[in-house]
Parts: C-alpha cells; sequence; structure tokens
C-alpha cells in the first residue's frame, strides 16, 4: 500500500506555494529556460557552487568573498555584468573550481520563495539531468513539490513539462507518492503529450519567442537535452553544490 505521507504536489508558479503543502516538504525548483539548466549544467561541469541571490546588487557585492557575479534580466545579459545565466558559458573551462553569485529575473526568485515557505530541502533539476534527479527522489522519499519558477509570476510551460516528466517518472514507478492535486495531472498529461519531441514541444513556449528573438536558440537546444549532464543542485546552507557525483 502507498505511503499515505508522500504526497506529490506541483505549483506552477512561486505565488502558488500558498496553496501547497511547503512545510517539511521537499521543494524541487525547475527552470528549464535557463536558471535551473545553468546550474546543473555548472555544476556538472566543475563550477564548485552557485549562490541564488535576488538582486544584483547583492550578486555584485559577493565579488568581494571571491564570488563571480552573474545576473540575467527579461533573458539577456544584465547591465553591468559579463555573464547572465547561460549553460553553455558556465560550462567553459574558466569557471571550473569557482564561485557563482547569481541572479535571474525568475529562477533565484522561486529559490527563495521555497526557503521562505519553510521547505525541510530544496533540490534544483532540469531535463540535463532528470534520471539522476529521479533516482534521488526515488532513493530518498518524502513528500514532494515540483515548483515551477514560471515567467514573472505567471505560468510557464516549459516548467511545467519538465514537473510532468518528474511527476510520471514518480507515479508510474509505484514509489509510494501520491496525487491529490489537478495541477499533477496536468503537468503529467502534458509530458505524456510531447515526451517524444521536446525540441518541437518547447518551441511552443512564451520564453523560447523572448530567447529566440535574442538568437540564443543554442541555449534553448541544450536544456532540453535529456540527461546530457547527469546531476542536479542541493541548497547547503545558502549555497547551491553538487547534489549528485
Amino acid at each position: 500500500m502507498a505511503n499515505q505521507g508522500l504526497l506529490l504536489q506541483v505549483a506552477f508558479t512561486p505565488e502558488e506555494l500558498g496553496t501547497t503543502v511547503v512545510q517539511n516538504a521537499r521543494v524541487v525548483v525547475l527552470d528549464v529556460l535557463r536558471a535551473t539548466s545553468a546550474i546543473c549544467a555548472g555544476l556538472h561541469a566543475g563550477i564548485r557552487c552557485f549562490r541564488p541571490v535576488l538582486t544584483t546588487e547583492q550578486s555584485l557585492s559577493l565579488a568581494e568573498q571571491g564570488f563571480i557575479p552573474a545576473a540575467e534580466r527579461e533573458g539577456l545579459v544584465a547591465p553591468g555584468f559579463e555573464v547572465g545565466n547561460s549553460p553553455l558559458v558556465f560550462r567553459e573551462p574558466r569557471f571550473q573550481g569557482t564561485q557563482i553569485a547569481l541572479t535571474t529575473t525568475n529562477g533565484t526568485r522561486a529559490l527563495h520563495a521555497a526557503r521562505d515557505a519553510g521547505a525541510s530541502e530544496i533540490l534544483v533539476g532540469a531535463f540535463l539531468g532528470l534520471e539522476v534527479l529521479l533516482q534521488e527522489l526515488h532513493q530518498n522519499p518524502r513528500p514532494t513539490v515540483l515548483l515551477g519558477s514560471g515567467w514573472q509570476g505567471k505560468f510557464s510551460w516549459e516548467d511545467t513539462l519538465l514537473a510532468g516528466a518528474l511527476a510520471e517518472g514518480l507515479l508510474a514507478r509505484s514509489l509510494g507518492y501520491h496525487a491529490q492535486d489537478d495541477r499533477v495531472q496536468a503537468a503529467r498529461s502534458l509530458w505524456q503529450n510531447h515526451r517524444h519531441d521536446l525540441r518541437t514541444a518547447i518551441r511552443l513556449s512564451s520564453h523560447f519567442a523572448r530567447l529566440a528573438s535574442a538568437g540564443l536558440e543554442e541555449d534553448i537546444d541544450f536544456c532540453v537535452q535529456l540527461n546530457a549532464c547527469p546531476m542536479f543542485g542541493r541548497l547547503v546552507g545558502e549555497d547551491l553544490v553538487p547534489g549528485w557525483g
């Protein structure tokens, strides 16, 4: 019989955390385009940690502690910064062994919202490390919220698609997780309908149009590669560190 303690929930945006049971639950933050993809890719490539911060001022101030400031706003590198949140950039050898102070439009805000809501554990995931993240959720079962970062408080197609992939992997494997919320089934259905052609599916999202107009299609195509960077992030103290390997 399923363990009724393993409630699986989906929140489409950080604003929806108020309608979910977060206390004593694990929250998995998802921002496919591009924050959590960049974090997973960077950690896999040897970045020591990412410190998620809310403002550009906080990111710049951490340079005094040896962090490299990185900031994205509206899909672009923020003014005054050399680095944004490109997963391809963070895979460059120059970043190996470094610490990144990262602020983004949506993803880092979602991370702070999860912490403020009382999550017992916070992970970040991406399509790039889907299977290892599912293994972690399997091997260490606990009530879980799959949190989409959204776009400025609005529903995000691509984050919900990834939430659906995770929900499918957990519910279909009879791991003791159960859902009592139609948001889980909606996300799962989205994944079931589009899982065989993610590259086409991602092009249906509004954020694809924003990033493509800025010439970032290479980043987008990288973000939908399944298991290309077998890694997820784990928040330990203030920093996201490798959660696998």
